[in-house]
């Protein structure tokens, strides 16, 4: 994982790496657990260790990799994840005319300086479905259906279960969402980790809810 920092997939004419930032969300007795940073994970590799190994116990766990596409915005507040009580989103892609989607929003709404995903999140919680998942889908319908993008790939949680989406409206080599299942666990991937792993592509417009406690296992996710 630390290495996809340094040469993880971009797309065509970016420069290489994903080091604009870093963010991982676990739980700990079922209560949100987030660290991120706005700086490179190859320059703080020791204390993303040291976190991980205090997350081994985590039901649920997601990791993302920042490659900006918002200029002067490599900070720890732009971060991900983002989150509100024990939901926490994580996504790959840009919803450029995402200033449309804050009408929609209720009150309170997203700081002044959000940007796309952050935007995208606080959308996601403004709808009137109680489940997250439900709520999600919704709001992806909208954004396909009046909005312009270039990815929805998404991994969030309500402390239950992982939830995986991937949906592109271009460069779908880079905007790739991998699945595997090992023992009792489940992994999702923008790029295979583990060779020994069988890695299969997920489908555009696929989504998964995985509940780790149906199979007494963990379920692991990593974006970027």
């Amino acid at each position: 994982f630390c290495e996809l920092a340094r040469s993880g997939r971009v797309m065509t004419g970016d420069p290489p790496g994903h080091e604009d930032g870093w963010g991982l969300a676990f739980y700990r007795q079922g209560q949100l657990v987030v660290h991120k940073s706005g700086v490179s994970l190859l320059e703080e590799t020791d204390r993303v260790r040291g976190i991980l190994s205090a997350a081994r116990t985590s039901p649920v766990l997601i990791l993302h990799l920042r490659k900006s596409a918002w200029a002067n915005t490599s900070c720890t507040r732009h971060a991900h994840p983002f989150y509100l009580g024990n939901s926490v989103f994580f996504h790959n892609g840009v919803v450029y005319d995402y200033q449309k989607l804050i009408p929609d929003i209720g009150l309170p709404g997203p700081p002044a300086d959000a940007r796309d995903t952050e935007v995208f999140f606080y959308h996601v919680m403004s709808q009137p479905a109680p489940e997250l998942d439900r709520a999600f889908l919704d709001s992806v319908a909208t954004i396909k259906q009046n909005h312009r993008f270039s990815a929805l790939n998404c991994l969030f949680s309500d402390g239950v279960k992982l939830f995986a989406y991937r949906d592109y409206a271009k460069e779908p080599d880079y905007y790739s969402l991998y699945k595997a299942c090992a023992e009792n666990s489940w992994f999702i991937s923008s790029e295979p980790l583990d060779d020994n792993l069988r890695w299969e592509m997920m489908a555009k417009e696929e989504f998964l809810a995985i509940n780790p406690g149906d199979m007494a296992g963990r379920a692991t996710g990593e974006l970027g």
